[in-house]
C-alpha cells in the first residue's frame, strides 16, 4: 500500500488539537503525520481544495440501492398519468406471467394526493403480476395477478397483524410480507452485483463508510466475498436483520465481527411504518384519516425478547421508529434493559416525530437518534395535512437533541433518498428544498450549525458505530478515509452547498474515486 503526502489543502480535521491543517502524510492506510510532509514520499497536490474526514452515511441500504438502479423507477413522478405511462412502457417488454417490479411512487406528489385504485394496474397488465413499492418502502401497490400469486385472499391479507390493505391494491407494512415468498428470488451473484454497483456510486458521492441498515445472510456472505475479491472499497457497519433468528444466533454466539472493511455488532428492528403511508404509529389519529393511529409492527413480547438478547450478547439494537407513539414504544422497551449511565449506544433509526417527554428519555438512557435530514425536507409539503399544525414542532428535532448533548449519527436512508451527503448537509442547515423554500426554513428552530451538520456525517456517525477512535476525524493513527471537496462547507453561503463537487474519495489510503 502506497505512502504519500497530501499537500496544499484546506484540511478540516474536526480535531480540537489542530482544527485546520495543510498537509497529511499517509502510509499503509493510516494517517502518520500532519503538517509535516515526509520528503521520501510522493506528494499529491490538492491545489487548495477542502479535505474533510470521509463522509459516513449512518443509514444506508447497499443492496436496495444497487437493485433499484435496475428496476422500474417511479421516483419523483408528479402525476398518476406519468406513473401509468412508465408502467405501460415497461409492461410492453415483459413476457406473459413475468413480474413487473418497481419502486418510488408517491401519491403525495400527485394533484389528487390519493392512493390509486385497483382497476388501474389490473387494466394495464392483466397477465403480469405487479409489485410496486412506495417511496418510503412501507407499502406496495399490487394487482390482482400478484394477489393470486400470493395464494391468500384479500381479506386475509388485510387482517395480518401490523398490516392492512387500502383500495384493494395497496398493501401496507406487514401485509407486504404476504408476497415475499412469490416475488422473484435474489441470487447471491445478483446481490454481489447490486452491492458492487452501490459502493461505486457511493464513492462518487464522497462516501467512505455506510451503516447498512438490514443485512440478511445473503448480504453478509456477498459482502465478505466482495472483500476477499478486493471489490468492496468502503467501510461497512452491518445491522443484522432482526427477524432472522438463525443469523442472530450465529453472531450472538460468535461475538462481534470486525475486519478492515466490515463490522457486524448491531441488529436492526422495525416498530412502526412511515408517515407517508400513514403507518407511523401516532398517539393521536392522523388529521387526514381520523380513524387511524398507524401500525405497531412487532409485539411487546417479541420486541422485549430481541432487546434482551441484544443486551445479553452486547449487540447494539437499532430500531426503526417514526411516529411519536412508535418512539415512545421503543424508548419504554430500551429503558427496561439499558437503564441509565450506559455506553450501549442503542439507536432509534429516524426518530422523526418525538414528544418533549421522550426527548428526555433519549438523554436518560443514552439513546442515539439516528436521523436523515432529507426526510424532513421531502415530507414537509404534506405534513400539515397529515398531522396538523400543532404537531409540526415534533418533527425532525435535530437542534433539540443537540441541546441535550446527544450525538446524531446522520444518514440518508438511500435509496429512499438519493444518498448524496451534500443534500443531507444542506437539509440539516437550511430545512429548505433545493429551490430555497421556505425562505426561513421549515420549523427553523431545529436548523443546526454547519459544524454540527458536518459532525453528523463524520464524527457522530463514527460514534454511532463505535468507531470514534479510528474514524470520523483527522488525527495521527486514524484511518486514512477522506472526502475532498471543491468548497469549504463550513464557510460558503448556503446557496453554494448544492454546487459543491466531490473531487476525490479516499478509503483506507486508496483513491477510490478521483477527479484530481
Amino acid at each position: 500500500m502506497k505512502s504519500y503526502n497530501l499537500i496544499n489543502g484546506n484540511i478540516i480535521t474536526l480535531n480540537k488539537a489542530l482544527p485546520i491543517a495543510q498537509s497529511i502524510t499517509v502510509s499503509n492506510g493510516k494517517i502518520i503525520d500532519l503538517d509535516n510532509p515526509n520528503p521520501k514520499y510522493e506528494n499529491k497536490d490538492l491545489f487548495g481544495a477542502t479535505l474533510i474526514p470521509g463522509f459516513i452515511d449512518a443509514h444506508f441500504h447497499l443492496k436496495n440501492f444497487g437493485k433499484r438502479l435496475q428496476l422500474l423507477n417511479l421516483k419523483g413522478l408528479s402525476s398518476l398519468d406519468d406513473v401509468i405511462n412508465a408502467i405501460q412502457a415497461k409492461v410492453a417488454h415483459l413476457s406473459k406471467g413475468e413480474w413487473l417490479i418497481g419502486f418510488g411512487w408517491d401519491q403525495n406528489l400527485w394533484p389528487s394526493k390519493k392512493y390509486p385504485v385497483s382497476d388501474i394496474l389490473n387494466s394495464l397488465a392483466p397477465y403480469n403480476p405487479i409489485y410496486l413499492t412506495r417511496i418510503d418502502g412501507h407499502s406496495s401497490w399490487v394487482n390482482d395477478m400478484a394477489i393470486k400469486e400470493s395464494g391468500l385472499p384479500l381479506d386475509e391479507i388485510n387482517n395480518i397483524d401490523g398490516g392492512k390493505v387500502i383500495n384493494g391494491c395497496i398493501v401496507v407494512d406487514n401485509a407486504m410480507n404476504c408476497f415475499k415468498h412469490c416475488l422473484p428470488k435474489d441470487t447471491k451473484e445478483q446481490v454481489k452485483s447490486w452491492i458492487k454497483t452501490a459502493v461505486l456510486e457511493a464513492n462518487k458521492m464522497g462516501i467512505t463508510g455506510v451503516h447498512d441498515a438490514w443485512q440478511d445472510s445473503i448480504i453478509v456472505d456477498a459482502i465478505q466475498e466482495l472483500i476477499n475479491e478486493e471489490n468492496f472499497p468502503i467501510r461497512c457497519y452491518g445491522m443484522l436483520a432482526g427477524n432472522d433468528k438463525k443469523l442472530l444466533k450465529k453472531y450472538f454466539l460468535n461475538g462481534h465481527f470486525d475486519n478492515t472493511y466490515l463490522t457486524i455488532r448491531s441488529v436492526k428492528a422495525f416498530v412502526d411504518g412511515a408517515l407517508g403511508s400513514r403507518g407511523a404509529a401516532l398517539h393521536e389519529p392522523y388529521c387526514d384519516d381520523s380513524n387511524n393511529c398507524g401500525l405497531i409492527l412487532i409485539s411487546k413480547e417479541e420486541f422485549n425478547q430481541l432487546a434482551e438478547q441484544c443486551f445479553k450478547y452486547n449487540f447494539q439494537l437499532n430500531t426503526h421508529a417514526i411516529g411519536d407513539r412508535g418512539n415512545s414504544y421503543v424508548l419504554d422497551c430500551y429503558g427496561q434493559h439499558v437503564k441509565t449511565d450506559n455506553d450501549r449506544r442503542w439507536r432509534i433509526e429516524h426518530a422523526q416525530m418525538v414528544r418533549d417527554d421522550d426527548l428526555l428519555k433519549f438523554k436518560e438512557y443514552n439513546i442515539l437518534p439516528s436521523m436523515q435530514p432529507s426526510h424532513c425536507t421531502s415530507d414537509m409539503p404534506w405534513l400539515v395535512d397529515r398531522i396538523g399544525q400543532d404537531r409540526l414542532p415534533l418533527i425532525s428535532r435535530w437542534q433539540s437533541f443537540i441541546n441535550l448533548g446527544l450525538k446524531i449519527p446522520g444518514g440518508s436512508d438511500c435509496p429512499i433518498e438519493t444518498g448524496n451527503p451534500l443534500f443531507e448537509f444542506y437539509a440539516a442547515v437550511t430545512r429548505q428544498n433545493h429551490e430555497g423554500l421556505p425562505k426561513v426554513g421549515w420549523q427553523p428552530q431545529e436548523k443546526i450549525s454547519k459544524t454540527n451538520a458536518l459532525k453528523m456525517f463524520t464524527s457522530w456517525a463514527a460514534y454511532g458505530g463505535f468507531d470514534e477512535y479510528r474514524r470520523g476525524k483527522i488525527d495521527i493513527n486514524y484511518d486514512a478515509d477522506f472526502t475532498i471537496l471543491s468548497h469549504n462547507l463550513l464557510e460558503i453561503d448556503n446557496s453554494q452547498i448544492l454546487d459543491t463537487k466531490i473531487i476525490a474519495t479516499i478509503v483506507n489510503g486508496q483513491f477510490v474515486y478521483s477527479e484530481l
